[in-house]
């Protein structure tokens, strides 16, 4: 009699033995939480995170916005139609994550005192504080933001021109022009330093001071402008040029990338995953916290164009002046441009004073570029990088750092009052300038928690293209002992400005050996790191 084979025991068929059904491993389906970590990114993941931190500035919220760009990869995989622009797209949902992040960012004055900040231990802000400076790049003061994005992908990324297209949204020649219009400037500028640096030329040393530097867009233009029509310093430039490469045609080889904090990252990812399956909305503005994806399955948001075609005016890109012309500074302000007004793609920045935020597109909101700039409304915010030399035998403000913390405004009228903060060390105080560069008039304010800070201003209200002075002056009576960090928030902007310092040593008990000159051996002022 015959038996269907089907309906029979299966048997090994040397042995005998029932032999175990296969089992097909369960497909995971699009948004399900992962077993382990998606290791076909982990190549991607110390870039993507440089770039985050670029963007935000901050350690842990560029953790966080790893974290979700890898949870809308893992959900999403499906989207992307051509394989070979995978790493083009994470950079994409990068950006796009960042730009909803920055949007996000609406810091409102609290009625009341105001609760302290937590503060890192020592070692990890010493940590952040590295991590930060490995993304400086002086010589890129002079490009536009769209410039800086453009170049910062190619050189720091080593993304391809037709990534770099996809990434920015434009076509690969718009890419290119890009890149080589940010290297020229770039090299400008590395020729103004050198041509500094040598100190033969009176006017020079006038405009670079001693030995620190403001490497601002004010500072850079007033450098670059007199190398091309001073005779002697343009002899100086040609001699240094004359082995380079054609302008336009280098960039550095390598710039730094940071490590990315892999279980950190990992967690932030988990805890986007489930966010994003639970169906939580932006608690903001009930966006969701998924992209729309365009034909290519690259990211897409339909309902806020114009802000993420602003993106790059949100990016903050970390300026610090270590450059030739710079000898170690006690005393360094972080750059970050935040929310500037539309400009159109291609037109070139105008300094105002040293602030940084004159650029015109979208970072990914860069600080470096490649799409249109903020929509009205937006409000920008530029601390500039500068170090200043310590009095020596006080106490005094060891770094400062504008910490970005601005907020995206909502599109009202057009060319609304908005404006941009430049700071810089003047001997032991630091001067910060508000500038009104909008249609309108602005009213401003400056906080802070901080009560060994004195400002001579604290609010007022200024005219298109008006400026006012402040000037932040340390208590030495009254500042803690030890290390010491003070916050300076403006609004509406929503910037701030971060200084650090070292106040008085507490005398130790018992008799002091006396010291009648001092020694160079005494209270050392901490290295910017």
């Amino acid at each position: 009699m015959m038996s269907r084979s089907e309906h029979s025991p299966s048997h090994h068929p040397i042995t005998g033995a029932h032999r175990a059904v296969p089992r097909v491993p369960r497909r995971t389906t699009a948004g399900a939480l992962p077993d382990h970590p998606p290791t076909q990114d982990e190549p991607y993941l110390d870039g993507l995170f440089t770039y985050c931190l670029s963007v935000l500035c901050e350690h842990e919220a560029a953790v966080a916005a790893l974290g979700d760009t890898l949870a809308l990869a893992e959900r999403a995989r499906g989207r992307l139609r051509d394989p070979r622009l995978r790493r083009a797209w994470l950079y994409a949902l990068a950006r796009w994550v960042c730009l909803r992040r920055l949007a996000r960012r609406r810091p409102a004055p609290r009625p009341g005192p105001a609760e302290p900040e937590p503060d890192p231990s020592a070692g990890t802000a010493s940590r952040y504080r590295a991590e930060l400076a490995a993304l400086a790049w002086p010589e890129a003061a002079g490009t536009t933001p769209e410039q800086r994005e453009a170049i910062e992908l190619a050189v720091r990324h080593q993304l391809t021109e037709s990534e770099i297209a996809a990434v920015l949204g434009t076509d690969p020649d718009g890419a290119r022009s890009l890149v080589s219009r940010a290297a020229c400037e770039i090299e400008r500028t590395r020729t103004a330093l050198a041509v500094a640096e040598l100190g033969r030329c009176p006017s020079v040393a006038r405009i670079a001071g001693d030995t620190r530097v403001l490497l601002g867009n004010a500072l850079r233009s007033d450098l670059v402008r007199h190398v091309d029509e001073c005779p002697v310093c343009r002899n100086t430039a040609e001699r240094a040029d004359a082995a380079g490469p054609w302008p336009g045609t280098a960039t550095p080889a390598v710039l730094g990338i940071v490590e990315a904090p892999r279980q950190a990252a990992y967690t932030a990812m988990l805890r986007s995953q489930r966010a994003i399956r639970a169906g939580v909305r932006d608690p903001r503005g009930g966006a969701p916290l998924v992209p729309h994806f365009d034909r290519r399955g690259f990211p897409l948001d339909d309902k806020e164009r114009a802000a993420r075609r602003a993106l790059i005016r949100h990016r903050a890109v970390t300026t610090t002046v270590v450059a030739a012309v710079v000898a170690a500074p006690a005393l360094t302000l972080w750059a970050a441009y935040r929310h500037a007004p539309h400009t159109g793609e291609g037109q070139e920045a105008n300094p105002v004073s040293a602030t940084e935020s004159d650029g015109k597109d979208d970072f990914g909101r860069d600080r470096t570029g490649g799409a249109p700039a903020t929509a009205p409304g937006h409000s920008a915010a530029a601390p500039s990088a500068s170090p200043s030399r310590s009095a020596s035998g006080t106490p005094s403000p060891s770094r400062a750092s504008a910490s970005p913390s601005a907020r995206a405004g909502t599109p009202t009228q057009a060319g609304p009052g908005w404006i941009t903060v430049a700071a810089q060390p003047q001997g032991d105080d630091t001067v910060i300038t508000v500038t009104d560069e909008g249609g309108s008039p602005v009213r401003w304010t400056a906080t802070t928690h901080a009560s060994w800070l004195q400002l001579s201003e604290t609010a007022g209200e200024l005219g298109p293209g008006q400026s006012v002075t402040i000037t932040v002056a340390v208590d030495h009576d009254s500042e803690p002992a030890g290390a010491w960090r003070g916050r300076i928030v403006f609004e509406p902007s929503g910037s701030a400005v971060t200084i650090e310092g070292q106040g008085a040593t507490p005398t130790p008990t018992g008799t002091p050996t006396p010291t009648p000159t001092p020694t160079p051996t005494a209270t050392p002022v901490p290295s910017a790191s």
